[in-house]
């Protein structure tokens, strides 16, 4: 029986809203190591994939470790 309320159910807006969540911040970390390649700690490349695939820890670790100050 839970099974058919399950089943019945509306989708819920959150299943497509919860991914754009996610992937705004990350784009808009990304398109700033593009634009300012001088970055600390790590190479450009390495803060683009950590941005990519390092969800919410890696965007606070960009933003906090491997921005640059010179902007």
């Amino acid at each position: 029986m839970s099974t058919e309320l399950l089943a019945s159910a509306p989708p819920s807006p959150w299943v497509a809203i919860g991914p754009l969540i996610a992937l705004v911040p990350a784009v808009l970390c990304m398109i700033d190591v593009a634009r300012h390649p001088d970055t600390r700690n790590l190479t450009p490349q390495a803060w683009l994939a950590l941005c990519a695939f390092g969800n919410v820890l890696g965007l606070i670790a960009y933003l906090r470790f491997g921005r640059s100050g010179n902007r």
